[in-house]
This record gives C-alpha cells, sequence and structure tokens, in this order.
C-alpha cells in the first residue's frame, strides 16, 4: 500500500503584499486567518502626542517650566522625541531636576489617557494596509500594552478617527486588564487565547522583546518589524523577523 506523502510545508509570507495574498487564499479556501498589530511606534506615532502635552504643559505652567516654554522658541521637528522623555527634555534644554521632575508627573496624567491619544499619527500606510489586510479575510486583532481602565476608549476612539477597521466584524482590541503588567507578560499570556482563534498569518511590532515573545508562540506567521522608537534596553532581534520602515508600497507598485 502506497503511503501519501505529507504535502509541502507553505512558505511563510515575507513582504506586506505576500501577506496579503497568503490571506486571501486561505480566506478563499475558507479558513480563519488573524493579523495581530501593535499601536504604539507600529501602527501610530505617539511623538506627536507627547510634544502636544509639552506644549500643553509650557502654556499652562508657564512660571514652573521656563526652561521647557523656552525650548519651543527653537522646537523644529519631531526628531527631538525620543522614547525616554528625560532624553526628549535634555534635547530640548530642559535641565533643572525640579523642572524635569514636574513635566514627567504632568505628562504621565496626560499621556496615559484617554483624552490626548487623538494626537497620535497614524505610521505612513498604516491605515490602507490593515484595511488591505482586514478586506482579504483576516481577523484584525489590536494587540496593545494600553490599559482597559484608562485608555480603551480613546484607543477605540482614535481608531476610527483614522478609519481603521474597528468594532466590526473581523476585528478584536485587546488592552491589558492593569496598567502595571508588564507588556511582555501580558502578550506573552494572552498569545495562549489568540492561539484558539485560529491561524495567525502576521505579526506586526516594533518592541525587539514583543516581537520575539509573539515569533516564538507563532513560528509559522510572518512576523515584521516596524522600525520607529523602542526601549534603549530591549534584546537583540530574533532571525527571521523582517524589518519594514512603514506600511507603503514600493514605489512604482499598484494596488
Amino acid at each position: 500500500m502506497a503511503v501519501k506523502k505529507a504535502a509541502p510545508k507553505a512558505e511563510k509570507p515575507d513582504s506586506l503584499d505576500a501577506v496579503v495574498g497568503h490571506i486571501e487564499a486561505r480566506t478563499a479556501a475558507g479558513r480563519s486567518t488573524l493579523a495581530i498589530f501593535d499601536l504604539d511606534g507600529t501602527l501610530f506615532d505617539n511623538r506627536t502626542r507627547t510634544i502636544f502635552i509639552l506644549r500643553e504643559i509650557s502654556e499652562q505652567f508657564d512660571s514652573k517650566v521656563p526652561g521647557l516654554a523656552a525650548a519651543f522658541d527653537r522646537f523644529q521637528d519631531l526628531a527631538v522625541v525620543d522614547y525616554s522623555l528625560e532624553t526628549t527634555l535634555a534635547r530640548m534644554g530642559v535641565k533643572h531636576p525640579a523642572e524635569t521632575a514636574f513635566i514627567k508627573a504632568e505628562w504621565a496624567k496626560r499621556f496615559f489617557s484617554d483624552e490626548y491619544q487623538k494626537y497620535d499619527m497614524p505610521i505612513p500606510g498604516a491605515k490602507s494596509y490593515v484595511c488591505r489586510v482586514h478586506r482579504a479575510g483576516a481577523t484584525v486583532i489590536y494587540l496593545t500594552g494600553r490599559d482597559v481602565g484608562r485608555m480603551l476608549v480613546g484607543t477605540t476612539e482614535v481608531l476610527r478617527l483614522y478609519g481603521f477597521p474597528v468594532g466590526v466584524a473581523g476585528t478584536m482590541t485587546i488592552v491589558k486588564k492593569e496598567f502595571e503588567q508588564s507588556d511582555e507578560l501580558f502578550k506573552k499570556e494572552v498569545s495562549d487565547y489568540i492561539d484558539r482563534l485560529g491561524e495567525v498569518a502576521a505579526v506586526f511590532e516594533n518592541e525587539p522583546a514583543n516581537s520575539n515573545i509573539l515569533q516564538a508562540r507563532f513560528p509559522d506567521a510572518a512576523s515584521f518589524f516596524v522600525l520607529t522608537q523602542h526601549r534603549p534596553d530591549a534584546p537583540r532581534l530574533a532571525a527571521g523577523i523582517h524589518k519594514i520602515k512603514d506600511f507603503r508600497p514600493p514605489k512604482g507598485a499598484r494596488r
């Protein structure tokens, strides 16, 4: 009796377009696929949120933050904004410890809240690409380290504001229950739940630690790393993860 040979394993998609094609093929075959997107630094540039908040602080408390108020006379572009707020303030010329401490406290009240997320800006091409993935038939999962108590409402609002699919069939938004939980532990724990939902076709992240965790958990998924900002103490990115600058198609490509 002849022994059937196992079908060759399909290669993982190695480009943004290939991910969409993979999803379309699975959808046509009646199979469920998932695409996981982080938010901060992956789909959204939150440096604009920080600059708006710092401007607001400088105007509301100009006498308490003279260094920050003066810095906006010299402000030119978002390149000054670092992952670390302390580094950002140092670059802007804010050096007095008491002023820095006051700014950090006021910034934290605003940055981790629903109200100020609307000042984020989508990464170039992000909205169009997520919509393509959704139309191709994947369930889009926004997997973010934002927390339910302070940031879920704002997260939903900013996704809707910029035209991302949200709150409709084929979308999920998963946030942390507690702010204090580390992003790495949160994403590791929630991966078991996501695995029960269907085949993960692709993962998009901007933090090396999270990217490594998700690639290890979903080895058959295409994994993409967005070259924005990340923690300065981040581990080395694992092999096999594709680096992208943003979500725009190559020049000359048609959609």
